[in-house]
This record gives structure tokens, sequence and C-alpha cells, in this order.
């Protein structure tokens, strides 16, 4: 479910929950085991009958079961953290006006925009964008001399592509200019 209405959507905590679904899911399968081995046979299985023995026999006060309860609440928070914490939105909202509705795009198609105008200056070889956040990154490989024309070519492209979206989040460019040779 999305943390706000519209186009602006954020991921689903995935990651979080299927590595708790497959913990749980392994040792379901260990318990259910386990339990299915004792009810048939009336003794706990050959493979694990010395560690069940031994966890049987470990008291809550020794040292083994606190590391063990450490280290099991330790992951359960590492979970829960990015379960809480929202996720970036995987739309940005661009050509905000007073017009009624919301138009949105993917971040990859903003990068892969600003990346296409910005390839199209004079000098540049290759470039790379990456939108995060509040700040664009480029990242421009170029075969001439003197790197600052075409920095400054780069610059103006990709602020130019950005007054024309007018995007909501990512508004500072910083470009970065390399000589390839």
């Amino acid at each position: 479910m999305s943390a706000r209405s519209g186009l602006i959507r954020r991921p689903a905590r995935a990651v979080p929950v299927g590595l708790l679904a497959v913990g749980l899911l392994a040792l379901g399968g260990l318990g259910t085991w386990l339990l299915v081995t004792y009810l048939v046979d009336g003794t706990w299985p050959s493979a694990a009958s010395g560690t069940v023995e031994t966890i049987a026999g470990t008291g809550m006060e020794s040292t083994t079961m606190r590391i063990a309860a450490a280290v099991v609440a330790a992951v359960g928070l590492a979970l829960l953290l990015p379960a809480l914490v929202p996720g970036r939105p995987s739309r940005v909202l661009v050509l905000g006006d007073d017009v009624p509705g919301e138009t949105a795009i993917s971040r990859r198609d903003l990068a892969r925009r600003l990346q296409r105008r910005t390839e199209n200056v004079d000098g540049v070889h290759s470039a790379s964008v990456a939108v995060r956040g509040r700040r664009v990154d480029v990242a421009v490989e170029t075969v001439v001399d003197d790197p600052a024309p075409v920095t400054r070519g780069a610059t103006a492209a990709v602020e130019q592509a950005l007054a024309e979206l007018r995007p909501t989040g990512p508004s500072r460019p910083r470009v970065r200019t390399h000589r390839r040779s």
C-alpha cells in the first residue's frame, strides 16, 4: 500500500518480509520434522537428538541462551526498522502548475532524459546520471583537452531540462567532468 495517494508511491518492504518469511518457514519445517518424527517413532531423530538434548538442558540463565536471545532480538529489530522507514518514492512529480491533476515520471526515466540531453552537448563523449533525493549527479566523459566549456554546457543542458520538467524532488544538479584519453 502506498504512503500517499496519487501517482507518487513508496515501494513495499518486500525484502524484510521475505527474509522473515524464509526464516520462519525454515524454522517451521524443522520443528514439524522434529515433532512428526518424535510422535511417530517415540524418539527424536538421530541427526538432531544431540542438539535437542543440549538445548533442553540449557537454562535461560546461561550465557549461550542470552547471546542467542540477543541475536534474535537484533535480527528482529534489523527487519523491523526497514519495514517502518518509508522507502524512496518511485516517481517524481513534474510539470507542477495550477492545472488540476498530477504528472509523474519515474526516477529512471528522468535520469535517462537528463542523460540524453547532456550527451547532445558538444564535446561530451558519454554521460551518466543518477537522481538521488534533492540532487542530480551527472558524470560526463570528454575527450576535449579543456573540459571547462564542456562542464558549463552540460550544466546548462541539465538545468534547462530541469527547468522544463519542473520536478518537485531533485533540483540541484552536480556535474563532474572527467577527461578521457
